[in-house]
């Protein structure tokens, strides 16, 4: 009777063990899969819960003194090659690249806001344009050295000031697109200047527009070069 008693209290011991050890097994197997799920959640939703939330930053630039707002997490990044002032480049890179860009173009031909879309629009093989005032939209597939790449998309902005054009531009993948709805929002928005500031040029830039070389192009091979 002791026997079976002491019996009886080891296969309920057991019992209770396997019991306890299959439900931690069941919740270690949750718990990884479901780790393992939400590692597993593509980069374009992950960037697109970031891109809703994330602080904006602020870049004036010390020369033209225009102002554009980009991701606190994105990168400002320098290009040795571009040597014009007025230029900024600010990028995310985790296997997909989106580059947010803006430069200053002199508008040696004295293009107004119609010709001046007309053309760009050519030269970067646009299948979007919209006009508004002063400024136009461009939008469509990414071409470098006019060769399209493959599932990249370009969003601008073109805003004439006396003779120069001011640019900003987004690049990134199609898979992206959603993700970088807010930056589009922003580019749209775009004043060149904040409401407060006076819209007044560098001194030397009232009359001729100076530059270091001269305008061949769309001018923005750079965009997609990693550093």
């Amino acid at each position: 009777m002791k026997w079976n008693m002491k019996g009886n209290v080891h296969y309920v011991g057991m019992r209770r063990f396997l019991i306890l050890f299959v439900l931690a097994l069941v919740a270690g197997s949750l718990f990884i899969t479901q780790k393992k799920e939400k590692d597993e959640t593509p980069l374009p939703e992950k960037l697109e819960k970031v891109m809703r939330t994330t602080r904006m930053n602020t870049y004036r630039d010390p020369f033209y003194g225009y102002v554009i707002h980009y991701p606190s997490f994105f990168e400002q990044v320098s290009n040795p090659q571009v040597k014009e002032k007025g230029y900024c480049q600010f990028r995310f890179w985790n296997v997909e690249q989106i580059v947010q860009t803006a430069f200053v173009l002199p508008n040696l031909d004295s293009l107004t806001v119609a010709q001046g879309m007309s053309r760009f629009a050519r030269e970067l093989h646009a299948t979007y344009q919209r006009e508004e005032g002063d400024c136009f939209i461009l939008s469509g597939p990414l071409h470098l050295e006019n060769r399209e790449v493959a599932g990249h998309r370009f969003y601008a902005k073109y805003v004439q000031c006396q003779k120069l054009w001011f640019v900003q531009i987004l690049t990134y993948p199609e898979n992206c697109a959603q993700a970088v709805t807010r930056l589009i929002r922003e580019i749209d928005r775009w004043k060149v200047w904040e409401k407060k500031r006076e819209k007044k040029l560098p001194e030397s830039f009232d009359s001729e527009p100076q530059t270091t070389s001269p305008y061949e192009g769309p001018c923005f091979p750079w965009i997609l070069i990693t550093n």
